[in-house]
């Protein structure tokens, strides 16, 4: 009865459904119903809450190449043997498994979400027969068990005899061969042997050339050698056989484990792809309010496109039961109405808001009646399919229902359309439903406008223009401004002139006051619209001279910052450069200085220490340069080391000489003590991740890293091709690749330095 699909219910599913990656969970979105249920409710927007939260914090789960698996596992059950191509599916299912529990691993924080990956279970048993028997393209493995290797290891000896036996005959026989290649008749190695030399050779004939000239013969020599390779070919594909029988016996014993996997994989990738769609959009999770209040701020309509799409804000306060909304055509009435209801129910199944802030009540029930050129069916007139869809609302509609109406009663007379509309305006106040209708009659805004439980909205017109705004305006009266729109059309003033004329005549004083209201109230909006354009328009330029200044400030202080450093660095390449100035005089000893220098330090040390020498001294040897270190001393025999070599001598031949000052070491100032060992770069621009990579990279390799860690998605590829193009070039990267399954694949690029 209710035709959800008239406020695009349907339409906005399957936009949802393009984020999913498993062909099973776009169809499950899409054919997605609603349970009228809180508890099942708020458990679908925490689930998607909690995934968009997951997503902000960069965490990717790839779905690609899941497949069902149900024809295959049916086939398991019945006991019919599973092919090579088949395992591979639930390899590729298994793997998909281990790798998204893997990556739950690594969630630092305790969510509801974690209910769909406890329940992941794998059979590892199984999982490493089948893994070791059929690798990833269903091919059984040469090596799949041991009886298999011996037969593989024998046929290929097999052949490799019967091959070069068949050369070899080609090269002692060539004269009896009508052309000097082997062929193969019935999978045996045969020859083509000329008609006057068939019974040369003893064997069999198995048919003649095209030409009629010759003919394919096998020689009794490679009778044997032909047999024992079809024996060996026959055990091999008996052995796989076995071996597939057994796998597929194995996968049945456990055919419900690999369902329900994929079950809960589905369900997964169901709740984020519609987290994806908020997170490209921007969307919001609605909360559900515990009262009747219902509040949609700055929320869009979801097909309408960014750029012509006007954002409005609803509320249905808990004072009020429904909301009339009136204003006219083509002004957005309906777009309201259906944006209102399809905000609750894509809300009761999950689904994101393209809002800033959203609440919505529980309703246990909601009920529509739009027209939608449909309204046509069963033979029954507009008129008459309207009252029947609205008699079905009235028998099942509750006081926690909401209701939505497009047009109360059209297609009779409008006296008694209006007539009728205040009975059944009447009757859903007497049910207790939430409701939100629109209307052009006067009867109905006259009602409305009186009862305080109603609150009368309208879509804003501006007569300018005489065109409508798409604005929702609240406690405000519409007008149709049918003339007023006809008036752009008609060419003829005279038919306006006259419409107006009989417009007048037929307008009570009530009317004339609600109309008056209404246009006062549109112009009161368009100055409100213009004052607040020029209010964000004011407001931009301070937030942007406040960021210039902001800007000019951190800029300031960065050059400050750059400045100091550079003129550390400078002094400290100075001081170094000084330094080993210095060491390079002491090194070439400057005849004259060096001399100077030494008798004063000579005069000093038998000033104070009146040359008692001990081991380890500075001493002079003789009356040359050379200075070295006492290694021993016995008596007046005394051991010095200069510049390694072992000299002896007397102490009477040595002049102590003061202590030497340890050179200062140059330090590694430039050097980075610490570095990021991987850098995140998913969702960047390719020109925007080459930017921050290359810093990165410098720094890493400056440390001394061997290797680093770059993480750039799957995506469509293109991150990842520009980055690796970059790698290329540079001087210092040595090699990089793919990283290895639990590093991410090919979703991260590991880099290794040049040494």
């Amino acid at each position: 009865m209710n035709n959800f699909n008239a406020i695009d219910f349907k339409a906005v599913k399957e936009i949802v459904s393009q984020y999913a990656a498993i062909p099973d969970a776009k169809q499950r979105i899409i054919e997605e119903d609603i349970l009228f249920n809180p508890i099942s409710i708020k458990n679908k927007l925490n689930l998607t809450q909690e995934a968009l939260l997951l997503l902000n914090k960069d965490f990717r789960i790839a779905f690609d190449g899941i497949e069902n698996n149900d024809l295959l596992l049916e086939k398991a059950d019945k006991g019919s043997i599973l092919e090579g191509v088949e395992l591979a599916r639930l390899l590729c299912l298994h793997n998909h498994v281990i790798r998204i529990k893997y990556l739950f691993k690594n969630v630092d924080h305790e969510y509801e979400l974690f209910n769909y990956i406890d329940v992941l279970i794998t059979d590892n048993q199984i999982f490493g027969k089948i893994t070791k028997a059929i690798d990833n393209f269903g091919n059984v493995k040469e090596d799949a068990s041991p009886k298999l290797r011996d037969i593989n290891y024998e046929l290929d000896r097999s052949e490799k005899n019967l091959y070069n036996s068949a050369h070899s005959f080609i090269s002692k026989h060539s004269g009896s061969l009508q052309e000097q290649s082997l062929y193969l008749r019935n999978n045996r190695v045969t020859f083509l042997v000329r008609n006057s030399d068939k019974n040369k050779f003893d064997g069999y004939t198995y048919g003649t050339s095209a030409s009629g000239q010759a003919f394919y013969v096998e020689p009794s020599q490679f009778i044997e050698l032909n047999n024992r390779v079809l024996q060996l070919e026959d055990e091999r594909e008996e052995e796989i056989h076995r071996i597939l029988r057994e796998l597929s016996y194995l996968v049945a014993s456990v055919s419900d484990l690999y369902r329900r996997d994929f079950d809960s994989l589905v369900e997964l990738n169901m709740i984020f792809a519609k987290a994806y769609y908020g997170f490209y959009h921007h969307g919001i999770i609605a909360q559900i309010s515990d009262d009747n209040y219902l509040g949609l701020e700055d929320i869009a309509h979801p097909l309408i496109p960014e750029d012509r799409v006007v954002s409005n804000s609803y509320h249905l306060y808990n004072e009020y039961q429904g909301i009339v909304i009136s204003g006219s055509n083509t002004g957005g009435k309906t777009v309201s109405l259906k944006l209102i209801g399809l905000a609750v129910l894509l809300s009761y199944i999950g689904i994101p808001l393209l809002a800033h802030q959203a609440v919505i009540p529980f309703f246990d029930r909601v009920y529509i009646d739009i027209d939608d050129n449909q309204s046509i069916n069963d033979s029954l007139s507009t008129f008459s399919a309207h009252i029947s869809n609205i008699d079905n609302i009235f028998k099942n509609a509750s006081s926690k229902s909401l209701i939505l109406i497009d047009e109360l009663i059209s297609g009779t007379d409008p006296k008694e359309a209006q007539a009728i509309s205040l009975a059944i305006l009447e009757k859903i106040k007497e049910i207790g439903s939430r409701f939100v209708i629109t209307t052009h009659y006067d009867d109905i805004k006259n009602y409305s406008y009186k009862d305080p439980t109603i609150l009368l909205s309208s879509v804003s017109f501006d007569y300018d223009t005489l065109s409508p705004t798409y604005h929702y305006l609240e406690n405000s009266v519409g007008s149709s401004n049918a003339i007023d729109i006809a008036a752009r059309y008609l060419s003829d003033k005279k038919i306006l002139d006259n419409a107006r004329h009989f417009m007048n005549q037929s307008k009570r004083r009530e009317d004339e006051l609600m109309e008056k209201l209404g246009k006062q109230i549109d112009e009161n909006e368009k100055l409100k619209l213009e004052l607040n354009q020029r209010i964000n328009e004011n407001n931009n330029n301070i937030q942007k001279y406040q960021e210039l200044i902001s800007s000019f400030e951190k800029e300031k202080a960065d050059l400050k910052e750059k400045y100091l450093k550079e003129l550390n660095e400078y002094i400290e390449d100075v001081k170094f450069q000084a330094e080993e100035k210095l060491e390079s005089i002491n090194d070439k000893k400057d005849t004259i200085k060096v001399q100077q220098i030494s008798k004063l330090q000579v005069e000093e040390v038998k000033t104070h220490h009146d040359d008692v020498f001990t081991v380890g001294d500075n001493v002079k040897v003789g009356e040359g340069d050379q200075i070295g270190v006492i290694e021993s001393i016995n008596g007046n025999n005394v051991e010095v080391i200069i510049r390694g070599i072992k000299v002896k001598t007397k102490l009477n031949n040595l002049k102590k000489m003061p202590k030497n000052v340890q050179k200062k070491k140059k330090g590694e100032s430039k050097k980075y003590k610490n570095y990021a060992k991987e850098i995140n770069l998913i969702g960047q621009r390719v020109e925007e991740a080459l930017l921050m990579m290359e810093p990165f990279l410098d720094t890493a390799y400056g440390s001394g890293a061997s290797s680093v860690k770059i993480i750039h998605g799957i995506g469509t590829g293109q991150l990842r091709t520009g980055i690796r193009s970059k790698l290329k070039k540079l001087r210092f990267v040595a090699d990089f690749h793919d990283g290895d399954f639990y590093d991410g694949g090919s979703a991260v690029t590991i880099v290794e330095f040049k040494k």
